[in-house]
């Protein structure tokens, strides 16, 4: 019992004595390191940059009561607004955005084009009729024999 007591002592000391070394797992919703570089660059003052990048629909949620998207990491619903735009409408696909510049309409998915689709016609041709069974019950197998 001892020289369990003793092993099992000697194995949680080596354990707690080891640092866990393990690969960093990086956030998916992290902005892009241009961003967080440029922010750092200048503490306090808004960010500028070089050629100004359009906003970035990130998520749609859609309730019973209220929609709301997320772009560029800030929450906002109809009526709110968003830098120098208020949100005008929120679909389950896109955002829609009026400010002095006009309307922009920002796609959760902008490579795919939702379209209703059309009716086919239906075969008005009747299928062929089955045939009618007669009367009488189950047909019955006659076997004659021959002499």
């Amino acid at each position: 019992m001892r020289r369990a007591t003793l092993f099992l002592a000697a194995v949680l000391a080596l354990a707690i004595g080891f640092p866990a070394w393990g690969q960093a797992l990086s956030d998916p919703t992290r902005p892009p390191q241009e961003w967080l570089d440029a922010r750092s660059k200048v503490a306090g003052a808004p960010t500028v940059f070089p050629h100004e990048t359009p906003p970035h629909l990130q998520s749609l949620m859609i309730g019973p009561s209220r929609n709301y998207a997320i772009i560029d990491g800030q929450m906002v619903g109809v009526g709110d607004t968003f830098n120098d735009a208020r949100v005008v409408k929120v679909t389950p696909s896109e955002v829609v955005l009026r400010s002095e510049r006009g309307i922009q309409s920002l796609k959760l998915f902008s490579d795919v084009d939702k379209r209703p689709v059309k009716p086919v016609a239906a075969d008005v041709a009747r299928p062929p009729a089955k045939a009618k069974r007669r009367a009488g019950g189950p047909r019955k197998s006659v076997v004659k024999e021959t002499k």
